[in-house]
């Protein structure tokens, strides 16, 4: 993997009009490694490409959070420097990102479940776009518990952002170089946060039905299936793979849940981080969208097909950040200790990427010896 230091500086934030798809399908999970270093991953798919960037925000940078009545919600400055996957040129709305502790926070897509808090002059004060909440992690906390105490510090309001022409449904992941983590959900107006200990997020539904839904598969084992006779009749295992017969295998968010809980927790133990980067990009390959698979809503604004648009990779112990892109598939890293070096107090951002079927990279040809 190639290590890169060159990040471009940033510029402030600039508005784009893009109408909201209405599927999202991104896929998120996590691997302990031997030596006890903790990696989290997802995919991003999106019917419009976001054109997604890195920002690089070192301790010390101010925010204002977005409420509808325009930038007067919560200001804050970061207490750590962080790097994220970013919204197009939003460099405050990041999708994926980790921070100088350890911290990881993820936005998933969440259609027709996410309950936003109603907009109060009480509440206002403390107001976070729903695109504003995983900066507002990463800039802030170190661990899981952390968030858990402070979570009611902020309320996510409804806001409707031009970028993406609505309020966008979303709901949240975050976990520690501990292993520990958490999903937050906006449900009833409040914060819902839940202990997640199988470290998979999808999408819709809720949280808790997706664990649920895991009672319907407990007879999946990676085990090969022993023979059995009938009669006269010996029955044997076609090959390899036979003892996960029944694993789901289309896209949608449950199937997608559980087939992330059934790899994560059937992987063989990693010698260590750099292993485990590499075994879960393996992982996350396995949902990857195929072009022209997945057929956009009727009546959505989406142009074209969805596909998995780019792929992050954090290790919460060197604080590298790892990414492909759907135009260029080599596995890039950021280390984030070097980044905030160069960074020297101003925001830096670097673009991910083709991100788009239309916008691919060319491998350049070599010759054989």
């Amino acid at each position: 993997m190639k290590l890169i230091y060159g990040l471009v500086a940033g510029s402030a934030l600039i508005g784009a009009t893009l109408s909201i798809p209405q599927a999202l399908a991104c896929t998120g999970g996590a691997i302990t490694a031997k030596d006890g270093g903790v990696v989290v991953g997802r995919t991003l798919e999106f019917g419009t490409s976001l054109n997604s960037q890195l920002a690089v925000w070192p301790k010390g940078s101010s925010f204002t959070g977005t409420t509808e009545a325009g930038n007067n919600g919560l200001s804050y400055t970061s207490q750590y420097g962080f790097i994220g996957a970013t919204v197009d040129t939003s460099y405050d709305m990041i999708v994926d990102g980790l921070n100088e502790k350890g911290l990881n926070a993820a936005l998933f897509y969440f259609p027709g479940y996410a309950e936003y808090a109603d907009v109060t002059p009480e509440n206002t004060a403390k107001g976070l776009s729903p695109s504003q909440v995983v900066t507002w992690l990463l800039a802030n906390f170190d661990s899981v518990d952390a968030v858990k105490e402070n979570i009611d510090q902020i309320a996510v309001l409804p806001v409707k952002l031009d970028l993406l022409g609505a309020v966008p449904d979303v709901h949240y992941k975050v976990q520690d170089a501990s292993g520990q983590a958490i999903t937050i959900e906006p449900v009833g107006g409040e914060l819902k946060v839940y202990d997640n200990p199988v470290r998979v997020l999808t999408n819709a539904p809720g949280f808790e039905w997706h664990l649920s839904n895991l009672n319907n598969y407990v007879n999946l084992t990676a085990d090969y299936p022993k023979s059995e006779t009938i009669g006269d009749l010996e029955l044997q295992p076609f090959g390899v793979g036979a003892g996960a017969l029944g694993l789901p295998g289309d896209f949608t968010p449950p199937s997608r849940f559980v087939r992330m809980v059934f790899f994560t927790q059937n992987v063989p133990e990693q010698p260590n981080t750099d292993a485990a980067v590499s075994t879960l990009f393996h992982l996350l390959n396995n949902f990857d969208i195929p072009f022209g698979s997945n057929a956009s809503p009727p009546g959505t604004a989406e142009t074209e097909p969805e596909i998995t648009t780019w792929t992050a990779v954090s290790d919460l112990q060197k604080l590298h950040y790892h990414w492909k892109t759907y135009g260029h598939q080599s596995v890039l890293v950021v280390d984030l200790h070097e980044a905030l070096k160069q960074a020297g107090g101003k925001l830096l951002t670097r673009e991910m990427g083709p991100q788009d079927a239309s916008s691919v990279s060319r491998s350049t040809p070599v010759g054989m010896k």
